[in-house]
């Protein structure tokens, strides 16, 4: 029987737009990331975020929890000492003590998330690699002798940087279908904007959700979409022209389903030429790569007599960026002095008044993904009086209010920090003749 396609009353295109803007809410310059992490979903399929910190790939990835009633959700920011506990849960010693069976207790992990954000994944040793390898291929975990289905719908991984060539690194960055490399934030207001953010924004919401029933007949609709013999054609003539690149088997076959779901969320039946557009985002090994890719991609289009988009981009909204023009508009720059936290050896901040001998510390790099709005599990690190490494600690953890602020299971503290001077924007009047300009330019959109 035929699935409806269209899963609800507005569309799905008009959904998945309502969906964008509610991901990146108060977030400048992410509707393509966004947008790609909902086709990964819709396909089925993982993406991965190339980018510096503090660039909101975390903050982004958290928010796809939203999309499903009920989601539960596991983030983890790998180290040189994570282990498969972290990621796949501790060991039952009841189940050893009293069955003689080897199972973890997965409750609250990755095995039982339906999001998973992985940030800085090339840090996994090959077990964490291995194990996820089998998720990601199968959606399957082994537990013990038990090997069940998990209720994964989108993994979302992150780095600062590409895999390092290594065999079991290239397996695992096969597995990562959609790639999108993020940098800051780009135009001024843009800027302005991301400036103009409170920490203090209330809770998202969407709106119309998913639910376990309807995502399963989502992913059926995605399968009946049908694909015209000229696609495959297009796959084959875009390969030779990308040889000697090697690209696998297994992507060329799940690109096809990820054209599909394009198709999808465009609130189409069959596969359009222009759905070809997002192979710019699975096609290439390196970013020194994408270019080429996207040079040949166009020469496809133009080979078939298909004219090519102005941009390789999916789900694009007009109004994000009259949005963004209208904010350079309404904000004025204010010089104010705010606290900075201090680095401590590189890499970690200093937590002022945690009970304790030891001086307790935050790798900084963890501190800048966390957020005011959420919990996250963390780790507090404690250090000797003369600077050696004692011990660390699980806690749970989240940023204060206020600039260099940090609350350890629930309780307020200050960083070490030096104060400076910084810049943030404060609401003003528009002039009119800018307000004017500014309304004539999306009248004429």
């Amino acid at each position: 029987m035929k699935t409806d396609v269209n899963l609800h009353n507005g569309g799905m295109y008009d959904r998945a737009l309502r969906l964008v803007e509610a991901l990146t809410h108060d977030l400048s310059e992410r509707q393509e990331a966004a947008s790609l992490g909902l086709l990964a979903l819709c396909a089925g399929e993982s993406l991965f975020l190339l980018g510096p910190p503090g660039v909101a790939k975390s903050l982004l990835a958290r928010r796809f929890k939203m999309l499903f009633r009920n989601g539960r959700s596991f983030e983890y920011l790998m180290g040189r000492f994570s282990t498969p506990e972290d990621l796949f849960g501790p060991l039952s010693l009841s189940g050893l003590r009293d069955h003689d069976v080897f199972v973890r207790k997965t409750e609250g992990y990755l095995p039982e998330a339906d999001i998973v954000f992985l940030d800085e994944l090339w840090r996994a040793g090959p077990p964490i690699q291995n194990t996820l390898l089998a998720i990601l291929n199968e959606k399957l975990f082994r537990n013990g002798s038990e090997e069940r289905r998990v209720p994964l719908k989108l993994l979302i991984g992150a780095s600062n940087m590409a895999p390092d060539g290594e065999e079991n690194s290239e397996a695992f960055w096969d597995r990562f279908l959609l790639r999108l490399e993020l940098n800051p934030v780009a135009s001024g207001a843009s800027f302005q904007n991301m400036l103009a953010r409170t920490e203090s924004s209330p809770p998202l919401e969407v709106s119309d959700p998913f639910d376990e029933t309807e995502w399963k007949n989502l992913q059926n609709a995605v399968s009946e979409v049908l694909v015209p013999a000229f696609i495959p054609e297009a796959f084959d003539v875009l390969r030779d022209n990308l040889a000697p690149a090697y690209i696998s088997d297994r992507r060329w076959r799940k690109a096809l389903r990820l054209l599909k779901a394009s198709a999808f969320l465009h609130d189409r039946v069959e596969v359009d030429p222009l759905d070809l557009a997002v192979l710019k985002h699975v096609l290439w090994h390196t970013p020194s790569e994408r270019d080429t890719v996207q040079q040949r991609l166009l020469e496809v289009l133009d080979d078939f007599g298909w004219e090519a988009p102005a941009e390789v981009t999916i789900l694009l909204d007009a109004p994000v960026k009259a949005t963004d023009a209208l904010t350079g508009l309404t904000k004025r720059e204010e010089k104010v002095l705010q606290p900075r936290p201090v680095l401590y050896d590189g890499e970690y901040y200093v937590v002022k008044g945690y009970p304790s001998s030891l001086s307790a510390r935050v790798w900084a790099r963890d501190y800048d993904l966390w957020t005011a709005q959420e919990e996250s599990d963390g780790e507090l690190f404690f250090f000797r009086p003369l600077g050696s490494y004692a011990e660390s600690r699980k806690i749970s953890v989240q940023r204060g209010d206020g600039p260099a602020e940090i609350v350890v299971d629930g309780v307020l503290y200050a960083l070490e920090s030096v104060t400076e001077s910084v810049t943030v924007w404060k609401d003003t009047p528009p002039e009119p003749k800018a307000l004017k300009a500014w309304t004539d330019s999306v009248n004429h959109e």
